[in-house]
């Protein structure tokens, strides 16, 4: 019997709803969810091919343990283990990595878990993006605008809200896409198109033309820095013309997490990394693009559903649940907070990432909820 279950996409940061297709307990589809206002029942490749990695053959089923090479385990020798280990260091010398992908409430048990332990080297990904507290654009305001500026390939990375341009652009509004390379998705369904060498570089002789047109009826869009004191640069840009700002970040919570944790840069990360002894990362992948940094840990414990570099340079493996397999909330870009509820068990013997965590500190003698 099929069922079509409604939550919200993992793919980006937009947050726009789909609809799972459930068949006997196995997802095997996804269908737009017309009534969702963000996308307004129009679906992108990323999210209409969400569901594939409930099924992937990279995907963690049960808890390794690294005897020589990794091995099945059981959770019973997992936990203790890795609690343990955690055990025999002092806080400033254990570090927590979150992702943006980890849900708020995910996030807010990592963030307790590492305060009773008197952790404070803990953080997320967020790809240079900075913590931030302005109040940002909504997609209203985008698209009603009569001048938008884009950084970064909108129209390629988050078709739906690049969705949202081409329909300003259709009203009249006139659009300027900055970005490297020669030719853009963005860029070629532009107004005008400035290839850039750095976005640095860019912000510092912003084209007075650029300048001229920013208003109270403009919206900036940013998908992609270089440095997150870009952002900073950005906002007093947006500030002093009144126009309204929208950072497009990668992950599915990437502003939600950035409510909870410290957002960590690819500097930042390889500083935490290199200042403690052992590391527990949840749901990121630091060793595909920090690995020279993991070379003098201790001892490194990585909670993820599927298989990657980091999972596979680890010393115990936690075996996490996927999007759909369990409940929490997503906050988009634009700062709204969206529901996402369990829709098929948990596969294997993966276990729920709050679960994973809450029992760890149980076997530390310390209640976190």
């Amino acid at each position: 019997m099929m069922k079509l279950t409604h939550t919200i996409c993992p793919s980006c940061s937009v947050g726009c709803g789909i609809n799972l297709i459930n068949k006997d307990q196995k997802v095997v589809g996804t269908y737009p969810y017309k009534r969702h206002p963000v996308n307004e029942g129009k679906n992108c490749l990323r999210g209409r091919e969400s569901f594939k990695v409930l099924g992937e053959k990279t995907r963690l089923t049960t808890p390794l343990l690294r005897k020589g090479n990794l091995v099945d385990s059981d959770w019973e020798e997992v936990l203790n283990l890795a609690a343990e280990k955690i055990r025999s260091y002092k806080g400033d010398e254990i570090g927590i990595i979150a992702s943006g992908n980890c849900t708020n409430e995910e996030c807010e048990i990592l963030k307790k878990f590492a305060d009773a332990l008197e952790v404070e080297n803990i953080g997320y990904n967020n790809h240079n993006f900075p913590n931030f507290d302005f109040e940002t654009g909504t997609l209203e305001d985008l698209e009603n605008s009569q001048f938008i500026l884009v950084i970064g390939d909108i129209l390629k990375d988050n078709p739906l809200m690049g969705r949202r341009i081409i329909l300003a652009r259709e009203n009249g509004a006139f659009i300027i896409a900055a970005d490297f390379p020669e030719k853009t998705t963005t860029g070629i369904n532009a107004d005008e198109y400035v290839q850039i060498k750095s976005i640095r570089e860019f912000l510092d002789k912003l084209d007075p033309e650029i300048q001229s047109k920013l208003d109270e009826h403009s919206t900036i869009v940013v998908g992609k820095l270089d440095h997150k004191k870009e952002l900073d640069d950005l906002y007093q840009i947006a500030s002093k013309s009144n126009s309204k700002l929208i950072p497009v970040m990668d992950d599915c919570n990437s502003r939600g997490a950035m409510n909870i944790l410290p957002a960590l840069d690819t500097d930042d990360l390889k500083v935490l990394v290199e200042s403690v002894k052992l590391l527990y990362v949840v749901g990121d992948d630091p060793v595909s693009y920090t690995e020279e940094s993991f070379k003098n840990l201790d001892f490194l414990i990585t909670q993820s559903p599927t298989i990657n570099n980091t999972t596979l340079s680890s010393d115990v493996v936690l075996s996490g649940a996927c999007w759909a397999e369990k409940s929490g909330s997503f906050t988009n870009s634009t700062g709204n907070i969206q529901k996402i509820q369990q829709i098929i068990p948990v596969a294997g013997d993966a276990q729920d990432d709050v679960v994973i965590i809450q029992k760890i500190a149980e076997k530390l003698n310390k209640i976190v909820r």
